[in-house]
């Protein structure tokens, strides 16, 4: 396994010559705790939304090397970032049965179906 430190920290340019250089280099990423976190600081870093067409194309394509993230989830995990500040997990809309619940003495029974 190799670690990559900082990466985050990276110029456009240097950006930009990684990527050429590393056309056939593939990355993938273990948690997706990590790569989240390791998403959000570079977006803030460089700055994103500040950024022009090309930077934020080029940053896009480094993400998704170093990633191995498809442009969906970019799209999704990006936009995200664009609309709060955050590129965390998504907050889940089911509820679940109240701890409440369990105290009192209700029990989730299966039907068998």
């Amino acid at each position: 396994m190799i670690s990559v430190h900082e990466t985050e920290k990276l110029s456009l340019q240097e950006i930009e010559k990684f990527l050429l250089a590393a056309q056939d280099v593939r990355f993938e990423a273990n948690q997706r705790e990590e790569v989240y976190g390791w998403i959000e600081r570079l977006l803030c870093q460089q700055e994103y939304l500040r950024q022009g067409r090309r930077a934020r194309g080029l940053l896009r394509c480094y993400i998704g090397k170093m990633t191995g993230l498809s442009r969906a989830q970019l799209t999704r995990l990006v936009g995200r970032y664009v609309a709060t500040g955050q590129v965390g997990k998504k907050a889940t809309r089911r509820p679940s049965l109240p701890a409440a619940l369990y105290e009192r003495g209700y029990r989730v029974i299966s039907t068998g179906r």
